[in-house]
């Protein structure tokens, strides 16, 4: 699908004031995997991947009963894995 360029500048205005501390990154160093800085078309390519994919892995969920979910993560402030039960749509609203 290709976008029309005023069309990018739309949304990359709207991401930048909905998201005006960036987003989180984490490319390989391979040459593969890096994070295209000489191309617009491939920098967009990359970040609709990037953005498309879930935010967190379901190997994480850890239990299911009823409609309560148990899943972990790794704090950022504690550094620790921390597990949480949630009800069921609020984790699938957590992944959108």
């Amino acid at each position: 699908m290709e976008i029309e360029f005023p069309a990018r500048q739309y949304v990359i205005r709207t991401l930048w004031i909905n998201y005006p501390d960036g987003f989180y990154a984490h490319p390989r160093n391979g040459h593969r995997n890096k994070v295209p800085s000489k191309s617009y078309r491939r920098l967009i390519r990359y970040l609709t991947n990037y953005l498309s994919s879930l935010p967190i892995g379901l190997s994480r969920i850890v239990g299911y009963e009823g409609r309560q979910l148990k899943y972990y993560y790794q704090s950022h402030k504690t550094k620790l894995k921390t597990y949480e039960t949630v009800d069921a749509q609020v984790f699938v609203g957590r992944l959108v």
